[in-house]
């Protein structure tokens, strides 16, 4: 998911005339340690709450969406990713 999140993303700071200092990550490795960061504390959290897979079933589904031929900025900035992962859809809605 985080190499799908940092192609799309990266590709919409780019339109936008940005880069990723301006979405307060150094470049793209930082953003993907970001999301490493991410994807392993909401494994340590899902344990917690009895939700075993939950993230990993997101991360699948939004590899999928970053990754489609279809995929829009709006796919990526529309996600709440502060929600737990086993609360929530692929689009991060509750």
């Amino acid at each position: 998911m985080c190499e799908a999140a940092a192609d799309l993303y990266g590709g919409c700071l780019s339109t936008w005339g940005a880069d990723w200092e301006a979405a307060a990550y150094a470049d793209e490795d930082d953003f993907l340690d970001a999301c490493a960061t991410w994807s392993w504390e909401q494994r340590q959290l899902e344990v917690e709450a009895g939700q075993e897979g939950a993230t990993d079933a997101v991360c699948e589904e939004r590899a999928a969406l970053f990754a489609a031929e279809e995929a829009t900025c709006d796919d990526y900035t529309t996600i709440d990713w502060n929600t737990p992962t086993w609360d929530v859809d692929s689009r991060g809605s509750p």
